[in-house]
């Protein structure tokens, strides 16, 4: 398994997953760890999370995105490997692998430069009966308040690029690689041969890429409804918590590719057997050795 070219795209879309975690951790985590519920006194950590927020609400976006289009790639990764052997073989290396995650890793970036004038700062005085105090809220900045901002990075473009073309891809690749692996299992059977390691591989795949559908199509919908309503969609509780469901999904997904890569490695798998044999054999002789005691 760490011969295949397959292993970097995993690598760079777990260091991504990372990122992606991080992120809620500071924006969702800590926030509603520090909330207080019993008073409309805004807690430093809010405070906190204003300031940052025109720094990780970007990062969140294109750590996403990228994770969205790692995903894809490796799934077209896969599916050249099995699907077209030998017509891409001689174009399949490491090398070309690099070269797909940095140029992922661009074009993410570089679509995700306008959310970073999205937002802005705008103080907010809170007057009392004691004294008068100044808070800094978010708005939308001139930039993001723009129909043209809105009509192509909130609605046209997402709906193209950051749903229909990877989903179309992914449904696509994972179709064709199930019917293959179909057509290769009944041909070995026949044949009487086995190709485990591949299997590993392609079987750790389409495990990483049913989750990521099943945890990122909700998503998908959510952002197609706020695309169409608008900011005044996030109003209402049901597109509250419909969004506070997706997050929960979103870090299932970002969680998921380490633990299935550690699962699905030979060495890993070797260390839990090693582990609990080890246990079992110790708690059998400690219980030989209590009956022996007893006769």
């Amino acid at each position: 398994m760490r011969k295949s070219s397959t292993n970097l795209y995993i690598l760079a879309l777990s260091f991504v997953n990372i990122i992606v975690l991080i992120v809620f951790i500071l924006s969702h985590g800590l926030r509603w760890i520090f909330y207080n519920s019993c008073s409309n006194i805004i807690t430093s950590y809010e405070l906190f999370y204003i300031k940052i927020f025109l720094y990780i609400y970007p990062i969140h976006i294109t750590s996403v995105l990228t994770s969205i289009y790692l995903a894809t790639s490796v799934t077209i990764d896969r599916f050249l490997i099995i699907c077209l052997p030998y017509r891409m073989k001689k174009y399949h290396s490491k090398k070309s692998s690099l070269i797909v995650i940095i140029s992922v890793c661009s074009f993410c970036i570089i679509y995700c430069l306008p959310f970073w004038f999205e937002f802005t700062h705008e103080e907010e005085k809170i007057e009392s009966s004691k004294s008068n105090v100044t808070y800094l809220t978010l708005v939308l900045s001139n930039f993001g308040k723009k129909p043209l901002f809105r009509l192509l990075m909130r609605k046209y473009f997402y709906i193209i690029f950051v749903f229909l073309l990877p989903l179309i891809i992914l449904i696509f690749c994972k179709t064709c690689i199930i019917r293959r692996l179909m057509a290769i299992h009944k041909t070995r059977r026949l044949l009487g041969a086995q190709h485990r390691s591949n299997n590993a591989i392609t079987l750790l795949l389409l495990s990483i890429v049913a989750i990521f559908l099943f945890t990122q199509f909700p998503y998908f919908l959510f952002n197609i409804l706020y695309a169409l309503n608008g900011p005044q969609y996030m109003e209402t509780s049901n597109a509250r918590l419909y969004l506070s469901v997706n997050n929960v999904l979103c870090v299932i997904n970002a969680s998921s590719v380490f633990l299935l890569y550690s699962f699905f490695g030979q060495k890993f798998r070797h260390i839990l057997r090693a582990v609990f044999h080890y246990k079992r054999t110790t708690s059998d002789s400690g219980h030989s050795k209590r009956l022996h005691t007893k006769d």
